[in-house]
């Protein structure tokens, strides 16, 4: 008998298990480990319900919803984060996902939630579907391509003649320089001291005012991406960099069936968006995930968010992601600002 409840820490191993089992499929394939702690990812998302399904005692399906702040139109606004859609092999097509869907759905509906956000692998419509036709909820709408650029490490000192890049805490001057540019992003972060814990904070000052801040951050300690296959396309050039790598100064590249070694800037925040200074920061970035024996430093990016055209150049893979949106309240107006604006994500939680 397939049942239905939230999830509890007792639940941990199980969800482990099929998170691992459930991973992402194609002609590149990816399994996540969430080890030691499914919910460790989950908290530093923000405060999550975790909706379960079960056949007797064995998990066999989750879906969770985590209650973050951001900005739209400059205003702080609730918005729920839609995560961890999986169901196991043996049990899909027989209605599960729907019910999961059904269960978060009446969730958000009863906390008089309106903004709900998911993200889809590009080409991958089928969670989608759950989500569609439903009485009474306006479907989710496409607001884009999220582009997530993989920089290679590299084995370079980022130098600049006028800008010095500096280590510093987590402090208020930096907290309200990060929230300031991120205001103005639609959907935003709305950081605080809490966002930050656990992350390298890096600025640029001008004239003792900070004009630039980065935030790198390591999460493998609560998730690790698992290469299980690779396209042809992908199987050779990553053969020649291992094989030349350490001659041209550029970090190993993982091997099948081990975790991925990856650093992800959470924040990119430059004045005016400054082009010298955004591949300044970024080369620091790959300096250090080389020294630090990473493979990448990750970041995600809106395709209209003006940083991208400031890595022409920078060793790089690109995958994309598909953003989605749905007001349950159907205000239309405030879909439409959101998809005139720059969304933001941050790919570091997902």
């Amino acid at each position: 008998m397939i049942t239905y409840r939230l999830a509890t820490y007792e639940d941990n191993q199980q969800l482990i298990g099929l998170t691992a089992s459930t991973g992402m499929m194609g002609e590149t394939a990816l399994r996540i480990d969430r080890k030691p702690d499914f919910f460790s990812l989950l908290k530093m998302r923000g405060e999550t319900k975790v909706f379960i399904a079960l056949d007797g005692e064995t998990i066999i399906g989750s879906l969770c919803v985590t209650l973050q702040q951001v900005y739209v139109n400059g205003r702080i606004f609730p918005l729920q984060y839609i995560g961890d859609f999986k169901v196991a092999a043996a049990y899909r097509n027989k209605g599960i996902g729907l019910q999961l869907c059904n269960n978060m759905a009446d969730y958000v509906i009863a906390v008089g939630a309106d903004l709900a956000f998911l993200n889809v692998s590009k080409g991958n419509t089928k969670p989608i579907s759950f989500f569609k036709n439903r009485p009474g909820v306006p479907d989710f709408e496409n607001i884009g391509i999220f582009n997530i650029h993989q920089f290679i490490g590299k084995k370079k000192k980022a130098f600049h003649p006028r800008y010095k890049i500096e280590v510093v805490a987590a402090d208020e001057e930096t907290i309200t320089f990060l929230n300031s540019y991120y205001s103005k992003y639609e959907m935003g972060s709305v950081i605080t001291k809490e966002k930050l814990d656990g992350t390298q904070v890096f600025t640029i000052l001008e004239d003792d005012k900070i004009i630039a801040a980065m935030c790198l951050i390591d999460t493998m300690q609560v998730k690790q991406n698992v290469v299980t296959k690779l396209s042809w396309k992908m199987r050779y050039p990553l053969k020649i960099i291992n094989a030349t790598g350490s001659l041209l100064g550029i970090s190993k590249m993982p091997l099948l069936n081990e975790p991925v070694r990856m650093m992800y800037i959470k924040y990119l925040a430059v004045n005016n968006r400054e082009k010298q200074i955004v591949r300044l920061l970024i080369n620091h970035a790959r300096n250090i995930a080389y020294e630090k024996l990473y493979s990448f430093v990750s970041i995600g990016l809106h395709q209209r968010d003006p940083l991208n055209s400031s890595f022409a150049g920078l060793l790089k893979l690109t995958v994309n992601s598909v953003g989605m949106l749905l007001s349950i309240k159907n205000n239309k107006a405030l879909i439409e600002k959101v998809k005139q604006g720059v969304p933001f994500e941050d790919y570091s939680l997902v």
